[in-house]
């Protein structure tokens, strides 16, 4: 029982990190929406989204978890779209 607490207590530090970071990306996708808006660009990229995913390939060490990291991104750009088209004023 205690390795599980041990090991609970680095996933709580771990989520600490997770939310700071996702925080932080969330604030550029606000950069990222206003240019957008301004240059009447669409929220959706599907080319973008696609070199994000290939990215997380390339980085990702542990090809049995790959799927997974892929569709936890997926995940973040699907609510990036969503917090963006709810920022938007049309």
């Amino acid at each position: 029982m205690e390795d599980l607490a041990i090991s609970r207590k680095k996933i709580n530090e771990l989520d600490q990190q997770l939310v700071k970071l996702l925080e932080e990306r969330f604030s550029v996708v606000i950069e990222i929406n206003n240019y957008k808006t301004k240059h009447d660009l669409p929220v959706f990229d599907a080319k973008r989204e696609q070199q994000v995913l290939a990215k997380v390939a390339e980085l990702a060490n542990d090809s049995a978890i790959l799927p997974y990291l892929q569709k936890i991104y997926q995940e973040i750009m699907h609510c990036s779209r969503e917090y963006q088209k709810s920022q938007r004023k049309d």
